[in-house]
């Protein structure tokens, strides 16, 4: 089959090499000059398959009216006249009961599983240089009672899963640039089994790889609207030409929705603003596993001879405008965990927008249209659940049938 990927970020670039894989004649169409430019870029970095969660929760309502002006709270929604955010907005508090969150992260966890597991089988069969670590992941807790309850509530998961409850001084000798702290966490939680890696530079290999299985990648392309004949897609007209395929796969993350307004098809997509910064590590100072500070809900990740500080959740609109308050308050707050990590002056400010849905959950497989997949919606888990979702679609769209389930990822849920 012919076969028009549109999109080149991490969600794109993994389908369209799976695609390849299987036989098919792929082209990717991207609007940037290069692979994983907007929201793959630099991201946090840290692949969570047992840890995935979603961003809702019971106590985000209250944590949003509460921290309402704070410059640096984790989630912040600015005000806007504009319906359609506050919809969204609507609807994804409406997500944040413990049944809800409860079925939508077991929903999670099994792809975010099965696409770990898929990036394994990626790694031995390509050479691929990503600043790749198994070292896995130190969750902080600076509150007892929380880190309590967080500890207990894991003790049903099998001995494989469960991470290894630490005190402040374990998770000091496990990761020694935590000596010299000025903040004596409560204690930590060692998940030994994830993953990290610099999604980018995977995106920029991968698709490097594709392109040896014969997919092409036609850069500086942007995607104006698709064709098609009926309820049939045919293919996608770009402000160079039109392309025609047999299958489009949407993978354009945050303008996903936009694209397919005409077909009549509603994707209730909301870019969420996210911030990283990175700067060179200091090599005695900066950590060599990946951190995570659950109060501040940022990732600190090592890749290399780099260091990189992620976070935050931003409700405004396209805006990729950087707060430098809120910069500024995360590197704060890193130089308050990891003061001799590096020099911060020299930190790399970046801004990116991911394509969440309400329920924090990707939209994948067929669409109503015939001819019309999705690959899309991952919010800021797409570098987690890229091979996953990328192997689940290609297999779908090749006529076989997925070897993990999507229930509660189609768009039926939306319809």
């Amino acid at each position: 089959m012919k076969v028009l990927v549109l999109g080149a970020g991490v969600i794109g670039v993994t389908a369209a090499y799976y695609l390849a894989r299987a036989g098919h004649e792929v082209t990717v169409l991207e609007r940037r000059e290069g692979p994983g430019l907007e929201a793959s870029y630099a991201n946090g970095g840290q692949l969570l398959g047992e840890t995935i969660h979603p961003w809702l929760a019971p106590d985000v309502p209250g944590m949003v009216l509460r921290n309402f002006a704070r410059v640096d709270a984790p989630y912040r929604v600015r005000f806007s006249p504009a319906p359609e955010r506050w919809l969204w907005g609507a609807r994804f508090l409406r997500n944040c009961t413990a049944a809800r969150v409860a079925r939508i992260t077991t929903d999670l966890r099994r792809l975010a599983v099965y696409s770990m597991a898929m990036l394994n089988d990626l790694c031995q069969a390509e050479p691929l240089d990503f600043d790749h670590s198994g070292l896995g992941v130190l969750r902080l807790y600076r509150d007892a009672g929380i880190f309590a309850r967080a500890a207990a509530a894991l003790q049903s998961e099998d001995a494989v899963r469960r991470p290894e409850k630490l005190t402040w001084e374990a998770c000091v000798a496990l990761e020694p640039a935590l000596a010299a702290s000025r903040i004596s966490f409560a204690g930590g939680l060692h998940y030994h089994q994830e993953q990290t890696g610099d999604a980018h530079k995977f995106t920029v290999a991968l698709a490097a790889a594709a392109e040896r299985l014969g997919a092409s990648f036609d850069y500086g392309r942007n995607v104006v609207r698709l064709t098609h004949s009926g309820g049939k897609v045919t293919g996608a007209e770009t402000d160079q030409g039109e392309q025609q395929a047999d299958a489009v796969l949407l993978s354009l993350g945050c303008h996903s929705a936009n694209l397919v307004r005409p077909l009549g098809l509603r994707l209730p997509i909301y870019p969420v603003k996210g911030y990283s910064q990175t700067f060179a590590a200091d090599g005695a100072g900066a950590p060599k596993m990946a951190l995570q500070d659950v109060a501040h809900k940022t990732g600190i990740t090592p890749f290399g001879d780099r260091l990189r500080i992620a976070g935050t959740a931003e409700l405004d609109g396209f805006n990729k405008r950087a707060d430098p308050r809120r910069a500024a308050a995360m590197l704060d707050d890193l130089m308050t965990i990891l003061p001799n990590c590096g020099d911060p002056s020299k930190a790399e400010l970046w801004t990116g927008l991911r394509p969440l849905t309400p329920d924090c959950a990707p939209i994948i497989g067929p669409s109503p249209r015939e001819n019309l997949y999705l690959d899309t919606g991952h919010g800021s888990l797409g570098w987690t659940l890229a091979c996953g979702s990328g192997r689940v679609i290609a297999d779908i769209i090749s006529g076989r049938p997925p070897t993990v389930s999507l229930d509660g990822f189609t768009i039926n849920r939306f319809l």
